[in-house]
């Protein structure tokens, strides 16, 4: 969930004006460089060279407003430069697309990992005077606050305390799609947001509910406006907000101090409540619940507790609802996929029963359709940002500590895959012999990160979209209507359909 928090560097804030055919002979004056058994120095890396290397300039005319996007632009990219680049940005890039390579950087990022801040946040953070949230904090600053989250969150059972109320939150959903006979983004967001904040706030939201409170609607739109604007900073649309108050700044800045405040009220009146058991001896000291246990903790401040709550929402209903929205696309357009996971589901829990946490472990078929799912349409424009704190190798080029890497899972994808867009599950199920089970070919699946700095709601946000997958095929049947079904996706930060997707839901006989 955070994960699909965790930013790009602010790669499209550079795509305005000219485009990439307009490129000159400068483009292609650093050579793709024959291989070699020595390592190499980082400045053979090859890359754009002449004007695109000038800040500011250079990106502007490299991705410029060609209409392909910036996800076609590093394709050519690669196609000219083979697997590892250099490429002006704010900064000098090294962007790769080995799986091998993605394997060194994990290895060697050590237990604090460097990434770029979220810029929009960064200037609300210091507007404000408060203090970063943990997305964007750096060093010991942020592990402290992660290690402390990590022994509740990373735990392999992590998420099952919250199964029963979010197999309710589920059935809600189905509830809906019944009456509504389709569905649409804004219906599985609103799903997400509520079962985030059974998880932050330990209460529903009640937006499933056919008269949403006017209360709990202006929360919800404030959590998507956040979402939407933080993507028009980090994609370029706006670029201005680090510098003054533009209007997206101000959207952003309303609806974050909103959520913030509802946030904050909750955690406070969540800790008086404990306080109150604990004096009336009724607190149990095994009781699960991650704000309880967040209150509990006593290395963390009641700032540091709220600043990891109010991250985990924010990150956390916006792309798990992209990632469920991909994965039932997929389902959608693969009716005997779809027919086969709904077996599995009926014959685990039939037609009427709960998701357990026994029948979820049985459950290989759902999962490898997850799976499939990341790597057909892998749901972020790139993978991770990273700045190593020592030197390393990287496809025979030493890499200096501190360079900014970007790796290009999507490019990874493709390469890895001969058949990409073919939605076979099949192909993680351990009875196939040929499935891929190396390090390197798991890292570019995934889109919540590897090591230290991987997604920390990873478990809730893969329960969410179990859960929700299950129950409506439990009771559903899965179409679209026919412009849905051929319509194209594009990243912005997250892969999205360039036109709104209509899903035709219809009750099983």
């Amino acid at each position: 969930m955070l994960t699909m928090w965790k930013r790009q560097h602010p790669v499209l804030s550079l795509c305005k004006s000219v485009a990439l055919r307009h490129r000159s002979t400068d483009f292609q004056n650093t050579t793709r460089p024959a291989d070699q058994t020595d390592i190499k120095p980082f400045q053979e890396i090859p890359g754009p060279g002449g004007i695109y290397k000038w800040p500011i300039i250079g990106p502007l005319l490299l991705f410029g407003s060609s209409g392909d996007g910036a996800q076609k632009v590093f394709d050519r990219l690669f196609d000219l430069y083979g697997p590892i680049f250099k490429v002006q940005l704010f900064e000098t890039h090294v962007v790769l697309s080995n799986p091998k390579d993605f394997e060194t950087v994990f290895r060697n990022e050590g237990k604090s990992p460097s990434r770029p801040n979220i810029s929009i946040i960064n200037a609300f953070s210091k507007r404000q005077g408060l203090k970063e949230p943990m997305i964007n904090l750096q060093g010991e600053e942020w592990y402290s606050l992660r290690n402390a989250a990590n022994k509740y969150l990373l735990k392999a059972d992590s998420a099952l305390h919250y199964l029963s109320t979010q197999n309710e939150i589920a059935d809600d959903l189905v509830k809906v799609l019944t009456q509504q006979g389709n569905m649409d983004n804004d219906l599985l967001f609103r799903y997400t947001t509520e079962s985030i904040s059974v998880v932050v706030f330990n209460k529903r939201l009640g937006l499933l509910a056919s008269n949403v409170s006017p209360e709990m609607l202006d929360i919800f739109t404030a959590t998507r406006n956040v979402g939407e604007l933080i993507a028009e900073a980090e994609s370029g649309k706006s670029v201005m907000h680090s510098y003054f108050r533009n209007k997206t700044y101000r959207d952003f800045e309303d609806s974050y101090l909103k959520i913030r405040k509802r946030a904050s009220q909750d955690y406070y009146i969540a800790k008086a409540e404990v306080e109150k058991r604990e004096k009336e001896g009724t607190l149990q000291s095994d009781e699960r619940n991650l704000l309880l246990s967040l209150i509990k903790e006593k290395s963390l401040t009641d700032d540091e507790a709220n600043n990891i709550l109010s991250s985990m929402y924010i990150g956390g209903a916006d792309s798990t609802s992209k990632s469920l929205e991909l994965l039932l696309f997929n389902l959608a357009v693969n009716p005997d996929k779809q027919e086969l996971l709904r077996k599995e589901i009926i014959s685990l829990i039939g037609s009427d029963g709960p998701l357990t946490a026994s029948a979820l472990a049985q459950m290989s078929y759902l999962k490898a359709c997850v799976k499939e799912s990341f790597r057909v349409k892998f749901p972020m424009f790139a993978g991770r940002n990273r700045a190593l704190p020592n030197d390393c190798v990287l496809s025979g080029y030493k890499v200096p500590a501190g360079t900014n890497i970007l790796m290009m899972n999507p490019r990874a994808l493709k390469l890895e895959y001969a058949d990409q867009q073919a939605f076979t599950p099949e192909r993680w199920l351990r009875s196939n012999q040929d499935r891929k089970s190396d390090a390197a070919s798991n890292l570019i699946i995934s889109p919540f990160g590897h090591g230290p700095r991987s997604c920390l709601g990873q478990r809730l946000a893969m329960q969410e979209m179990y859960i929700a997958t299950v129950k409506v095929l439990q009771k559903l049947h899965l179409d679209l209507d026919t412009e849905s079904k051929n319509t194209e996706f594009a990243y912005k930060l997250f892969l999205e359909p360039v036109k709104p997707l209509r899903f035709i839901v219809t009750k099983l006989k």
